[in-house]
């Protein structure tokens, strides 16, 4: 357990900078939407005027605002979570690739980053609630009207429709959402050590397993909404049931790389 605390800190470290540049873009790509949303509703000229609460709620947490900083940060964890192992093959003085020479389960190192990966996975979720708050004030910083409807930040981001991928409201929602996450974390992790790790006598057999890789996940992909709608499951059998599915996912994607890391991976 300690040697993986020390490798997650270690991760951590070498990923402060990506951290830190994703969550001033997160913060700056929010707030930009949010001016460009002022200005182009009417707002900051008088043409459209707060009559409501449900209009602060429309204002301060449009869908674009919202959705598209979370999709900006989505995508930058999944391509961060295949360069945190590309690295390791391409820099072959780092400390973490001599670890990969040590004897011994290299298990250890997988799960260094998976903890790293939701390191920065709430940390970025908490940035974009964050941005909501400063949202909030800068649009009240425009319109005075605001402070008459007596709505906090807080309320916004826990009872706004907009912010269930943030802050889910009840635990099964929680747990769909972090187990779908790990999910596309694991099988990027997969097709990481495919890619750079595995060795293979040939591009060719490289190629071809990571085609069939990707033709599993779209087969079981498919399965699994298919049952979800022969089934006919509504509300929570239906998340339960995705929960299960990304369980036994995330399971069989951590047995196929830890028997990967500790028999076909070269160094």
């Amino acid at each position: 357990m300690k040697k993986v605390i020390n490798l997650t800190l270690y991760n951590i470290g070498q990923a402060k900078g990506f951290i830190l540049v994703v969550a001033l873009l997160q913060i700056l790509l929010q707030l930009g939407l949010k001016v460009k949303t002022l200005a182009t509703t009417g707002l900051l000229t008088g043409q459209l005027r707060i009559v409501s609460p449900d209009i602060v709620k429309q204002v301060v947490l449009d869908q674009l605002s919202i959705g598209l900083p979370v999709f900006f940060a989505g995508t930058a964890i999944l391509v961060y979570s295949a360069v945190i192992w590309s690295r390791e093959w391409s820099s072959k003085g780092s400390f973490i690739y001599r670890l990969l020479m040590l004897p011994g389960s290299r298990f250890g190192i997988y799960w260094a980053k998976l903890l790293t990966m939701l390191v920065i996975t709430f940390f970025l979720q908490a940035v974009q609630v964050v941005g909501v708050f400063l949202n909030y004030y800068l649009t009240s910083f425009f319109i005075p009207e605001f402070a008459q409807y007596h709505i906090t930040p807080w309320s916004l981001v826990t009872n706004s429709m907009a912010m269930p991928l943030l802050v889910p409201q009840y635990a099964v929602q929680f747990l769909l959402i972090l187990t779908m996450g790990v999910a596309l974390i694991v099988t990027v992790f997969q097709l990481a050590i495919l890619v750079f790790g595995v060795e293979k006598k040939g591009y060719v057999r490289k190629v071809t397993s990571v085609v069939l890789y990707i033709l599993v996940v779209v087969v079981l992909f498919t399965l699994i909404m298919r049952t979800q709608f022969v089934v006919r499951l509504i509300g929570n059998e239906a998340m339960v049931f995705l929960i299960g599915s990304m369980l036994i996912w995330i399971v069989l994607n951590m047995l196929l790389s830890d028997y990967l890391l500790n028999h076909k991976v070269s160094v």
